[in-house]
């Protein structure tokens, strides 16, 4: 055994005594409420040096970070807002450093809290790289904050800028790459059939890619896909169908407390990108793609081997 782990062991020991003589002491007995408030802070800090001796014990010395990831008009709000209800979870929609498409430099828009923003109009040298230590510090502090009032974070990628825009497409997505370093990432995907999320994206004036043509949407998807394993990818229009056994399939993937409750209060969150469907009720939807998309995705060469690799509802 390693010093290491020999020293954490006492102090773990250590810990777990003290926090028994404060959880066998009566609260009750304290005169004031300021002497029991700090009895019970005392019990939280120690709850709190004990998971964390614990997880240096484990070897989990970086904290989980969860980020859900997919493509525009995939159905990401759908299962966005069906994670928000999730007991004690909040979840920061669409994050990403610096995408392009958020910054019109001809016509800057009033955001006093957006200082990537306000780098960019001010043409701050260098400006991307000071977005991504913003962004990093940004999510360091928010996960901080979160955790300490017992809640969970949850990111939703904006994977749509890395994948789908005439920006370079990343071996990785950008998001995980600059956390990953200060946080163990636990990550998924979810797809919807590439002719219904083209279709909704051209629908949405979205194709920000060249050419802009099914194959070549399919083309981006394949590439997106390879970063994941097939534990890691949900179908939307599996959760659309069994939204219960999905959900349940995703908190256990992504480490979150499941709670049935879900379906009864998703629709009360807001999040940003909720371009798409607007009923309180989780159901499935019918394909509206034009029959040009139709006829197109028949003679690509992409869309076929998506088939081949993925499951796909007709």
């Amino acid at each position: 055994m390693t010093n290491r782990k020999k020293h954490s062991l006492k102090v773990l020991a250590e810990l777990n005594n003290a926090l028994n003589l404060i959880e066998e002491s009566d609260l009750s007995a304290f005169s004031s409420d300021s002497m029991q408030n700090s009895a019970e802070l005392e019990i939280k800090e120690a709850e709190g040096l004990l998971g964390r001796c614990a997880n240096e014990l484990n070897g989990n010395t970086k904290p989980k970070l969860r980020i859900i990831h997919h493509l525009a008009c995939s159905g990401g709000t759908l299962i966005s807002k069906c994670l928000s209800a999730l007991p004690n979870v909040y979840l920061l929609s669409e994050v990403h450093p610096h995408t392009g498409l958020a910054v019109d430099l001809d016509k800057p828009r009033y955001s006093p809290t957006d200082i990537t923003s306000l780098a960019k109009y001010a043409k701050i040298p260098f400006s991307n790289e000071l977005a991504d230590k913003i962004f990093k510090q940004s999510i360091i502090s928010a996960y901080e904050h979160v955790e300490s009032l017992g809640g969970t974070l949850v990111l939703r990628d904006h994977t749509h800028a890395d994948f789908n825009t005439w920006s370079v497409i990343p071996q990785r997505s950008r998001v995980v790459s600059l956390l990953e370093e200060n946080f163990n990432i636990q990550s998924i995907l979810t797809v919807r059939d590439p002719i219904d999320a083209y279709s909704s994206l051209v629908k949405n004036g979205w194709v920000h890619f060249e050419p802009k043509s099914f194959d070549e949407y399919c083309r981006r998807l394949l590439l997106l896909l390879e970063q994941f394993s097939s534990d890691q990818i949900f179908s939307y229009e599996l959760l659309s169908s069994e939204p219960q056994t999905q959900v349940a399939a995703i908190c256990h993937r992504l480490d979150l407390q499941f709670d049935e409750t879900f379906e009864n209060i998703f629709s009360l969150f807001k999040v940003t990108g909720d371009s798409g469907r607007k009923s309180d009720v989780i159901s499935e939807r019918e394909r509206i793609a034009p029959q040009a998309i139709i006829e197109e995705s028949e003679n690509s060469p992409f869309y076929q081997k998506y088939k081949e690799k993925y499951y796909v509802t007709n």
